[in-house]
């Protein structure tokens, strides 16, 4: 609350004020905001909840409210009688405000810049970025030749306000060189340089642009930008940071930008391609962009901590990427300082929940998280269609051969033989009768047993004896139950539960629950219910069945399950005391191999059937099985109703009745037709299932047919849930619409919006930072209230509306931002204008900026004519992994001289070269580099062998040329490294080192010889090897030059 008096020993500083208050009227946004939101909005902003004090600044109405006892915060018009007034002039440290302990102060003009606006009224305004974007905005008029688009009209106006006067205009050189770096990542060649100097034409400018734009070059600068937004790594993340096959997205992306994808359709489909009508591989792909975060591969976690950990990473991305909104900050408390509330930020969170997701991935499989996209092709589409025709022909045929009057003739004469019941492909026979030991003779393979422990003790069971289980103690089934996807099984097993619990494993086969994401099959009692499962990565690639009722605890009961080979939930019965079990569907989505599990190293382990435990699973505590079976097919119903009746060994069947279980049997034991067709079906669905399995998956989003219920979690607390929510945006910003569902797709057409306030004007200001190193927007992760007002509002809306009128087409954008008047001035700007806005926010100068890590490396192997001119594959690895932080082999082919955009990315473990110059790890979106100057660059530059090897093959090259002129040599290089020729004192200086270079390796030539050797590519030795190194160094030394690294 604020003070009840108001002291008289201030009452001087109002009389003061109130004579003393500015001409000119004040913005709320520009001025005032400002400083509400930092220095107040910790305590008196939209945070209300965590807040001690009732006063709010953040709304007019809750700054004006009645405090109590007619005591107001702010009163409009009336300094006097607001206590906001008193209470910041205030020199009493327990009422001053902020308070003293905050570490927060107010200066006497910003205070004075206060009592000014509540003399105006207090006007309070919408924040300048959730306004509605204009309709249209007109550019300012200008009769100025310096002019030479509609961005230079908004630029110039800038100008008038600070005093400042534009900087000259950069030689022709230095803006095509700083134009092929910011439009294609690369350096111009000596032909670039030269034609343009040539071209005298009116358009030699648009000419250049245009070229640029239209090379694929463009579309991998253009995706290297993207690539931090969208927090790409080639690996997991986290302890293991293992590494993951993502790179069929960034080929996407690059296909998007070579194609001219319009911006608002580019976000669409990585967001919701998914849900596009007629979804293409494509499509589905490019949603993998919501996957890139951080994967765990830890055991022992809880999954549903880390699966709301991925959902919260994809919302925080979607807010910084396209809201450019901390919306993060709302997830434990609402927003304080921005209009975001805790449930909204939920309800923003439920778009991105809704997949079928597990919190860990595998740690003994290569399965992909799922949902995943199988990237086929051309000729495996092909191959499963050949297959899945011969597979819908066979099954036709299966099904008219077992109504076929010769089956039925056959079966008449079956009946008439007094056939055997001999159970045909029984794998297994485990009694538990006898112990020897820790073995258990299995009746089917009597030489080799099966083995449990100590703990697992012997009970008396349905027959003879049954073995009672820990549930951490395992029963071994050795060499038994191999089964693929496509081979049918059945198992048999008395059981005789000792409680209801969420989960106990009964028998399985497979890596293990959690840390091998259930690959494998299993069956178990989920809460008393058998459940029957093949998987290849729970939850999403599976398929499952449940019995809808619970077998009795304390009693024998008798269970069944049978699989047939089709990879579908409908293949899975259950039964139950001899009779089929009403089952429910659980999952139905089995597309991959179920037995291909192994440590991160290939070793395998648990390969063999196991009883009454899993491993990283609940086993059968304290639960008792008896006569357990296993077959290598599909066991016919009578066969399951007589091994509920104990009639297991062989015997003459009863055949006085013609029943339809008989003829079943019939049909699944004895007629060959039939049998020949199933394991021709078999055959079938194998050809099938190994293309299917040769494909690769990557991680995209698959919405699930009913939303996943979604809660306000307290504090953010995975567990804590709170009220329910349902997807929705936040109130601040435009309503959801009406005609659009409320899923991703919905939410990419809501932020698509042609008047959507913030979607173009990030964008914009993104693409502006890239060219220019800051943006008008210098906080593009942050457009609330904390973050930095626009240099130029007007320029930001004009942009924004014309990117949307030209059908969000960013060549579009880049090409009026680069022919400008404002991209072609130098950086060397006049020193009046400097000393006046020594930070560019007028943009009356180019600003110096370094190129990108990724620019450096790329320049060296551009010039060198080492660079590998190859568009998209696999990462690759250059010489600097070898010294990472987990070192990596390099490569030793063309994978040592690819664009950086290709160098495999690990994220806990970036290429160091590109840790040196900035680069992120990538753990989360980012927006902007920040940029940092240490010794360490240059060292990586003058050592690093991608560098030594770029100055050696191009500094043989050149003296080949040049017949070993050192002049000419150092031109050219000098020309190829910074895009202009040296004058005559960078010549003379670059002749000495030259000449102090070979003198050193005349009296060392051991040094020279090992020079030489830096790098894989061949060396043709010049005719003199000491003069090769000294060109190797001085051309190293000129790749550390300002004008090298730096666009000038």
């Amino acid at each position: 609350m604020l003070p009840k008096n108001k002291p008289t020993s201030i009452a001087f500083i109002f009389i003061a004020l109130s004579s003393s208050h500015a001409a000119e009227e004040i913005s709320f946004n520009q001025d005032i905001k400002p400083i509400l939101s930092d220095r107040c909005f910790k305590c008196h902003g939209p945070d209300a909840k965590n807040q001690e004090s009732e006063f709010r600044l953040d709304t007019h109405e809750q700054a004006t409210a009645d405090l109590g006892d007619q005591f107001f915060g702010i009163v409009p018009g009336n300094i006097e009688e607001s206590d906001l007034h008193w209470r910041i002039w205030e020199d009493v440290e327990e009422d001053m405000m902020p308070p003293l302990d905050s570490n927060l102060s107010l200066s006497d003009d910003e205070k004075k810049l206060l009592d000014q606006w509540i003399a105006e009224g207090a006007p309070y305004d919408e924040h300048w970025s959730i306004k509605a974007l204009p309709k249209t905005v007109d550019a300012p008029t200008s009769e100025s030749k310096w002019v030479r688009n509609d961005i230079d009209r908004f630029i110039e106006q800038g100008f008038a306000a600070r005093e400042v006067i534009p900087a000259e205009e950069s030689s022709r050189e230095k803006w095509l060189r700083r134009a092929s770096f910011d439009l294609t990542g690369l350096p111009p060649s000596l032909e670039d340089i030269e034609n343009f100097l040539a071209d005298k034409s009116e358009r030699e400018y648009e000419t250049v642009v245009d070229r640029l734009l239209a090379s694929d070059a463009y579309a991998e600068r253009m995706t290297s930008e993207w690539l931090d937004v969208a927090r790409y790594s080639d690996s997991n993340g986290y302890q293991r940071d293992a590494e993951r096959r993502v790179w069929p997205w960034r080929d996407w992306v690059i296909r998007a930008f070579q194609e001219g994808m319009p911006y608002d359709e580019f976000i669409t489909t990585q967001l919701a391609g998914d849900l596009l009508p007629d979804a293409t591989q494509d499509d589905v792909l490019a949603t993998a962009f919501n996957r890139l975060h951080g994967h765990l591969m830890e055991g022992g976690i809880v999954l549903e901590e880390y699966r709301v950990e991925y959902v919260a990473d994809r919302t925080q991305t979607f807010g910084s990427a396209f809201l450019g909104l901390t919306t993060e900050c709302a997830r434990c408390h609402d927003h304080k300082y921005d209009p975001i509330s805790t449930s909204e930020y939920y309800s923003l969170s439920s778009f991105f929940a809704n997949i079928d997701e597990s919190g860990l991935i595998a740690f003994f499989s290569d399965a992909v998280p799922t949902p995943a996209l199988t990237l086929s092709n051309e000729n495996a589409d092909k191959e499963m269609a050949k297959a899945q025709k011969r597979i819908d022909s066979l099954s036709a045929e299966l099904a008219a051969t077992n109504t076929s009057p010769g089956a039925k003739t056959a079966f008449d004469k079956w009946l008439e033989s007094k056939p055997n019941l001999d159970w045909p492909g029984r794998v297994a026979w485990i009694s538990f009768d006898e112990l020897d030991g820790r073995n258990i003779a299995n009746a089917a393979a009597p030489d080799v047993p099966a083995k449990t422990t100590d703990l697992n003790v012997l009970v008396p069971g349905v027959t003879g004896k049954a073995l009672q289980f820990t549930g951490d103690d395992k029963l071994e089934v050795f060499d038994t139950g191999h089964f693929p996807r496509e081979h049918p099984f059945s198992a048999s097993v008395w059981v005789r539960p000792n409680q209801h619990a969420p989960r106990e494993s009964i028998f399985s086969r497979g890596g293990g629950a959690d840390d091998a994401a259930s690959m494998g099959y299993e069956f178990m009692l989920m809460d008393g219910k058998p459940t029957a499962s093949l998987i290849h990565f729970w939850p999403g690639n599976a398929a499952r069945v449940q019995a809808k009722e619970a077998v009795p605890t304390g009693q024998w009961s008798h269970l069944i399950m049978t699989y047939d080979g089709s990879s579908k939930a409908s293949g899975l019965k259950i039964l139950l005391n001899g009779k089929p079990m009403e089952l429910e569907i659980v999952k139905d989505h089995l597309t991959k191999e179920v037995d291909n599990w192994h440590t991160p190293n290939g070793g395998l382990v648990r390969q063999h059937l196991v009883l009454g435990e899993r491993y990283r699973d609940r086993g059968f505590v304290k639960g008792q099985i008896d006569e357990f079976q296993m077959f290598d097919r599909e066991i016919s119903d009578l066969e399951a109703r007589l091994l509920y009746k104990m009639e297991s060994e062989s015997q003459i069947l009863d055949t006085s009745n013609k029943t339809e279980e008989l003829y079943s049997h019939f049909l699944a034991t004895s007629y060959l037709p039939a049998m020949s067709l199933r394991s021709e079906l078999q055959a079938a669905r194998s050809d099938w299932n190994n293309v299917m399995d040769s494909l690769e998956d990557i991680s995209v989003m698959r919405e699930l047919e009913e939303p996943k219920p979604a809660y306000v979690l307290t504090r953010g607390a995975y567990d804590a849930h709170g009220e329910a929510v349902t997807a929705n945006t936040p109130e601040a910003l435009p309503p959801f619409p009406e005609d659009q569902p409320r899923n991703r797709l919905g939410l990419a057409r809501w932020l698509t919006d042609p008047d959507h306030p913030l979607t173009a004007r990030v964008t914009v200001n993104r693409y502006w930072q890239m060219i220019f190193g800051d943006g008008l927007v210098r906080t593009p992760e942050d457009f609330g209230s904390q973050g930095s007002n626009p240099t130029h509002p007007e320029l930001l809306d004009w942009l924004a509306r014309d990117f949307i009128e030209n059908n969000w087409d960013l060549r579009h954008l880049l090409r009026q931002i680069t022919l400008s008047a404002t991209y072609r001035q130098s950086t060397f700007g006049d020193k009046s204008s400097i000393a006046k806005d020594p930070e560019n926010r007028t943009f009356c100068r180019s600003n110096p900026n370094r190129l990108a890590a990724e620019m450096i490396r790329d320049n060296a192997l551009a010039v060198s004519g080492l660079l590998v001119d190859k568009i998209g594959g696999p990462p690759v690895k250059p010489y600097e992994v070898a010294v990472s932080f987990k070192p990596m082999k390099p490569d030793d082919d063309d994978g040592l001289y690819r664009r950086s955009l290709y160098t495999l990315w690990k994220r806990n473990a970036p290429a160091p070269m590109m840790v040196a110059f900035d680069a992120p790890k990538r753990d989360v979106c980012n927006l902007r580099r920040e940029p940092t100057t240490s010794p360490l660059q240059p060292l990586v530059i003058l050592n690093g062998p991608q560098f030594v090897e770029a100055a050696r093959v191009l500094g043989e090259k050149l003296l080949a040329k040049h017949q070993g002129d050192r002049t000419a040599v150092i031109e050219e290089a000098f020309t190829l490294l910074t895009s202009r020729q040296p004058d005559q004192m960078e010549a003379k200086i670059l002749g000495d080192l030259y000449q102090a270079q070979r003198a050193e390796f005349d009296a060392n030539p051991a040094e020279a010889n090992a020079l030489l050797e830096v790098g894989t590519s061949p060396v043709s030795l010049y005719e003199n090897p000491r003069e090769h190194a000294a060109a190797t160094i001085v051309i190293n030394a000129m790749m550390n030059i300002n004008e090298s690294l730096i666009k000038r």
